[in-house]
């Protein structure tokens, strides 16, 4: 290789090397220093072409980078530089030549600092959300010590359970307040709240009337105790398996309380099941669980009965328990629920005008995000477009509320006979349900995470780069 070859690669390896890596933030030793280092870190040398030609493609961004990258290449060899029909003097690749830095800087730095702008804007929007070593930290170890809890003093679980629903649901419950476009403090009627809301209640009255001598009726506490086996055993094991935001997001104190009253309620009813005597001779006073001997999964008619009949059994009583939210829930979201979050209300002001939409609902919240488009396809044959402008709008059809609230029905009903029969019947099915959805809770976390700290931010750069693009694109078609 001659000497003149051997600058002509050099000066194309640097350019490269610049063009590739000598960002705005980056490290000063960051930039190849010498020709060695900058044949390891770029040895595909049509990167400039297709990364940053290829990208901008046609328009004012393109043209003006071409033009760029021409000026860049004066003075380099003349195998370098596009032919032209004019005869040029070759400069020595010492003599004045720009430095391919600062080409790069004059080229593109703009850009790439807007795209770094709204990255550091994504990362600060994460940081006051909760996503740092903190609360991170907090998270895991929460969790190792309800598992801790639950293996060690199963007895005293029914505390824990307690203490962390009193703190983790007003906190969730401030956040949601304080949502953004919609208030969603109505989340709160949805059924896994108000499953967790009754638990709670009873967890507080039995101690409370011990400790104030108020007697509770031995019969009233046995179809508590049924209603609760069978609703934390069916319908929430089940809304855990179903929904995908019940995940293990150790920093984010909202996804965990959802989490928490999903899960931890079988794992309570695992207790209360199959530790019954540890809890009876811990807390005398506070659980009478004499009856759980005699105590029934269906009754005696048979497994298939009428909502409200079969009383006295899991079976009965959890279904009883359901259709006691079932039914107000669904007169209430006619009544006024579905009109809540339209973007114009059916209901009037005084002058007459629309009242502002303020408050959002589960049903809401879960149809727009594509289930309108499903049951407009597969139950209505409704055009897709029709579908995203009530996502839009916020403005459901009834036939879709009540596809929604039949298909709820259905799947608690199902899983109490799927999911809460094998719990009631089984120690070691009960504990591997309970453990596989742990498995699977875990799972939808660490999706998450990987999300978060890797494709979220190529895909916001991307996205970035695009609106740059088509801005720029615009504007040429003004002065046009």
């Amino acid at each position: 290789m001659t000497m003149a070859d051997e600058n002509e690669m050099r000066d194309d390896v640097h350019y490269r090397a610049a063009l590739l890596t000598d960002l705005p933030g980056l490290p000063s030793d960051f930039t190849p220093s010498d020709d060695r280092q900058g044949m390891i870190h770029h040895a595909e040398s049509d990167l400039r072409e297709t990364k940053f030609c290829a990208p901008v493609g046609r328009g004012g961004l393109g043209k003006e980078l071409s033009m760029r990258l021409s000026h860049a290449t004066v003075g380099m060899a003349p195998s370098l530089q596009e032919p032209t029909t004019t005869t040029t003097t070759t400069t020595p690749p010492t003599a004045g030549r720009r430095t391919p830095s600062l080409a790069f800087r004059e080229g593109e730095a703009e850009t790439v600092r807007k795209v770094l702008d709204k990255v550091d804007a994504t990362s600060s929007k994460r940081m006051r959300e909760g996503f740092n070593e903190r609360n991170f930290t907090a998270g895991v170890l929460n969790s190792f010590f309800i598992f801790f809890c639950l293996g060690r003093f199963p007895e005293h679980f029914w505390i824990l359970y307690f203490v962390e629903t009193v703190i983790f649901i007003p906190t969730k419950f401030v956040s949601m307040v304080k949502a953004k476009p919609l208030c969603e403090a109505l989340y709160y009627l949805d059924l896994c709240w108000f499953l967790n809301f009754a638990g709670m209640l009873a967890l507080f009255a039995f101690p409370f009337t011990f400790l104030f001598d108020i007697d509770i009726p031995e019969e009233w506490r046995r179809e508590v105790y049924l209603a609760a086996v069978g609703a934390a055993c069916g319908p929430l094991l089940g809304a855990t398996l179903v929904l995908p935001f019940v995940a293990f997001l150790f920093h984010d104190s909202r996804t965990m309380t959802g989490l928490f009253i999903h899960l931890l309620p079988p794992i309570l009813t695992y207790c209360f099941l199959w530790h019954a005597d540890e809890i009876r001779e811990a807390w005398p006073n506070v659980f009478h669980l004499d009856y759980l001997s005699n105590i029934k999964f269906f009754p005696d008619s048979g497994p298939f009965f009428l909502p409200g009949t079969g009383l006295g059994t899991v079976a009965g009583n959890g279904m009883a328990l359901y259709f006691g939210w079932f039914v107000p829930y669904t007169v209430w979201m006619l009544a006024v629920g579905l009109d809540l979050p339209r973007t114009t209300r059916r209901s009037k002001q005084r002058d007459g005008t629309p009242r502002p939409p303020r408050y959002d609902t589960v049903f809401h919240s879960t149809v727009r995000g594509g289930l309108c488009i499903l049951l407009g396809k597969a139950c209505w044959g409704r055009p897709k477009s029709v579908s995203i402008q009530q996502m839009e709008n916020n403005d459901f059809e009834l036939r879709d509320f009540a596809v929604y609230m039949m298909a709820h029905a259905t799947a608690a009903v199902s899983s109490i006979y799927i999911l809460a029969y094998p719990c009631f019947t089984s120690k070691n099915a009960h504990l591997c349900i309970i453990a596989g959805l742990i498995i699977l809770c875990v799972h939808r976390g660490s999706k998450r995470y990987t999300y978060y700290s890797t494709a979220m931010y190529g895909r916001l750069i991307r996205t970035n780069f695009e609106d740059l693009i088509a801005e720029d694109l615009a504007e040429e078609s003004k002065t046009k």
